[in-house]
């Protein structure tokens, strides 16, 4: 079961990637794929909302799965404290803040005539998404260094430690691009492009944890795959 969950983690992503890639080319009425974020597509007034939010409740369902019962107990050590990296995978963007999507949406889309930024967000639902949305990126630049500390205590996940470091710098970039252009005509592209850097680290990390859960790991000490 572990290891079928490293292959709905994998799938997970394609899904979510799928979705906001063909629904934000189906979604009419003005919206653009370079300036609107992938929230405006499961927005009050989006043309098929739930075609969106159906898909990001599983995606972020299957990677909490992922996060909890299959990278955890690859992550876990004999005498050593709770691997903490799998629980920020699981409340990460691609995890937890996809699922409350579904329950929090923002009241209009950006490209709405009359939309502002405090429509947007001016009911309580809409306020919550907000807020998630930005308790989560800092969730995202730390995880991977959180991830690579472990890495390097544990046998299995040797040589995987300068990878993971690597990738919160890219996070963090990823973040404040997407931040800055926020609103802008290229923050839509900004926003995918995190989202894609994203899940590409969540792929290499179900790779690399179905590897280390297989029940003769082939992975010798300092190996480097993901």
């Amino acid at each position: 079961m572990r290891r079928a969950l490293t292959w709905g983690a994998i799938a997970a992503q394609l899904l979510f990637t799928a979705s906001w890639f063909l629904d934000g080319l189906a979604e009419g009425r003005g919206y653009r794929a370079s300036a609107d974020g992938i929230s405006d597509l499961g927005a009050l007034t989006a043309d098929h909302p739930w075609l969106e939010l159906a898909a990001q409740a599983v995606a972020g369902t299957l990677t909490i799965a992922f996060a909890l019962f299959a990278l955890r107990p690859a992550l876990a050590l004999p005498g050593a404290s709770a691997p903490v990296g799998a629980w920020l995978v699981a409340a990460s963007p691609l995890g937890l803040d996809n699922v409350w999507d579904v329950f929090f949406r923002l009241d209009c889309r950006a490209a709405d005539p009359g939309c502002s930024h405090s429509l947007t967000g001016g009911s309580w639902h809409a306020t919550v998404h907000l807020a998630i949305s930005l308790l989560s990126f800092p969730v995202l630049v730390i995880a991977p260094s959180v991830l690579a500390a472990r890495f390097r205590a544990h046998p299995a996940w040797q040589g995987c430690s300068g990878p993971a470091l690597a990738f919160s710098p890219v996070m963090f970039v990823g973040v404040l691009g997407f931040l800055g252009l926020h609103g802008r005509d290229s923050g839509g592209y900004a926003e995918r492009a995190l989202a894609m850097a994203a899940s590409v680290g969540v792929i290499l990390l179900a790779v690399r944890t179905h590897r280390v859960l297989s029940p003769v790991s082939d992975i010798p000490a300092g190996a480097t795959s993901p």
